[in-house]
C-alpha cells in the first residue's frame, strides 16, 4: 500500500479496508479527520480529482483497492462511495447498528490537536471516572502541538486515535520517560466517547497500545484508575495489569472522596 499512494492517504485506505458498507456517504472534514491532514486544494475545486482513476495520481486506490468508487461530489460538502453489486448478500451483522461501527487506529497527527482536545473534554464531562473534571483542562491547541511534536522529536510517547464512523471518537496515551533508568516504563491512559463504549474500541485502543510499547522495548506499563471504575478495571485485567498498590481518599468529586488503584504490567 505504501508504494503506491501518498503516505497521507494510508489512514483513508485503512477506512475503506475496515467499511463494511456497500454505500458511504462522509464529509470532507470526515475525511480530513481520517487522514489526519487537509485534503488538497483540487479536491475542493473539482469533481474530477474524485473521479480519477488513472496514474500518475494514485490517491484514488485509497478506495478503488477496496471496491469502493465515488458515484457523487458535492465539492466541499460530502463524497459518496459505493461498491457496485449485482447480488444482495447479507451480511452477519447489521452495518447501519451503532454496535458495529467501521473504525481505524492511528497515531495523531498536527491537525488533530483541536479535535483531540475537544474529545478530551467531552469525556471529562461524561465520566467522574477521569482525573479532570468537565472544565478542568487548561490546555491550548499551541502547547497541545509543542507536546506532540516534543513526544516525536525525542519518540518518548504517542497518542493513538481511534476514527468511528469519521470522527474521532476515542484516544490513548502512552508517555514515556527519557531518563535512562526510567526509559523502559510508560504511562497510558485510555478513553472513549459513552456513545461508542461497549464496541470494542478500548481493546483496539490497548492492542495497538502495547504493539507501539513493544517496539519502543517499553517492558513496564503503568497506569492509576478510579477504584469504582469496574469496567476499565475488567478491561486492564484483561491485559494482565495487576494492581500494584491504592492510594486512598486521592480524588475528591464534589464533596466525595474516592480511592485510586495503581496498576502495571510487565513484559517479559
Amino acid at each position: 500500500m505504501e508504494k503506491k499512494i501518498e503516505k497521507k492517504y494510508i489512514p483513508l485506505a485503512a477506512y475503506f479496508e475496515a467499511c463494511t458498507e456497500d454505500k458511504i456517504t462522509l464529509t470532507f472534514s470526515e475525511i480530513e479527520t481520517i487522514m489526519g491532514q487537509p485534503l488538497p486544494n483540487a479536491s475542493y475545486l473539482n469533481k474530477s480529482w474524485w473521479k480519477k482513476t488513472k496514474p500518475p495520481l494514485k490517491h484514488f486506490v485509497a478506495w478503488t483497492d477496496y471496491g469502493y468508487n465515488v458515484s457523487e461530489v458535492q465539492l466541499g460538502y460530502n463524497v459518496t462511495f459505493e461498491k457496485p453489486t449485482t447480488n444482495f448478500i447479507s451480511s452477519k451483522f447489521d452495518t447501519n447498528s451503532n454496535d458495529h461501527p467501521t473504525y481505524i487506529i492511528r497515531p495523531i497527527e498536527l491537525d488533530d490537536a483541536r479535535e483531540v482536545i475537544n474529545l478530551y473534554h467531552q469525556i471529562f464531562a461524561e465520566s467522574d471516572f477521569m482525573l479532570h473534571g468537565k472544565d478542568d483542562s487548561t490546555l491550548s491547541v499551541q502547547g497541545f502541538r509543542k507536546l506532540i511534536t516534543k513526544w516525536k522529536t525525542t519518540n518518548s510517547g504517542i497518542i493513538l486515535v481511534a476514527i468511528i464512523n469519521g470522527e474521532i471518537g476515542g484516544a490513548i496515551s502512552i508517555v514515556g520517560n527519557t531518563i535512562p533508568r526510567t526509559k523502559h516504563c510508560a504511562s497510558i491512559m485510555n478513553g472513549v466517547l459513552k456513545k461508542f463504549a461497549n464496541q470494542g474500541i478500548g481493546t483496539a485502543l490497548m492492542n495497538e497500545a502495547e504493539k507501539w510499547a513493544h517496539a519502543k522495548n517499553i517492558t513496564r506499563l503503568e497506569l492509576s484508575v478510579i477504584k469504582t471504575n469496574k469496567n476499565a478495571i475488567s478491561l486492564y485485567e484483561k491485559f494482565g495489569f495487576t494492581v500494584d498498590g491504592q492510594r486512598n481518599k486521592s480524588i475528591k468529586i464534589d464533596s466525595d472522596y474516592v480511592d485510586q488503584l495503581y496498576m502495571s504490567k510487565i513484559f517479559i
